[in-house]
This record gives C-alpha cells, structure tokens and sequence, in this order.
C-alpha cells in the first residue's frame, strides 16, 4: 500500500531548489516559509531525502498523521521537516 508523504524544507531552500525542480510526478507548493513537496508514495519520499541529505546539512523531524482508509486498510501521511543550516 501506497501512504502519501509532505517534505517541507525550510531555511535556505535555494541550495535545493534546483534539485526539486528535477522531479516529476509530485506536487510542489512554495510559501513564504519555504518548500513543500507532496509524494504520492512515502518510499519515493525518502529516496529523495537520501539525497538531498548528501547535498547540504539539514536537521530532519518527522512524523505521521492518519490520512483515511483505502480498500479497508488505514493510509499515514509521513510528514519529514527538513531544515537546513546556514553553512558558515
């Protein structure tokens, strides 16, 4: 089963906004506190966060919130907050 995942990376959001803009099949939003992606699946989700965390140093929470039932079975939305640091 497929659960949906939200990163939102916060901070100096330019160091991986090229990077972001490289994927497809996601939806991105900007806002004045940052970026935030929406995977359909959370596997996807922390592939990309592998990643990205080899770029820059990001301090990473995460967590779950209940997003429904699908054919009987619940669905989580991982939520990961990205924050990345001022190198310097």
């Amino acid at each position: 089963m497929k659960h949906p995942a939200l990163l939102q990376f916060r901070g100096d959001v330019s160091k991986v906004r090229r990077h972001i803009s490289k994927l497809s099949g996601v939806e991105i939003e900007e806002n004045r506190y940052g970026i935030d992606v929406y995977f359909e699946d959370v596997n996807d989700a922390r592939s990309f966060l592998s990643k990205i965390r080899k770029v820059v140093r990001a301090e990473i929470k995460s967590s779950t919130r209940y997003a429904g039932l699908r054919k009987g079975r619940v669905r989580w939305l991982f939520t990961y907050s990205v924050r990345i640091r001022n190198e310097g």
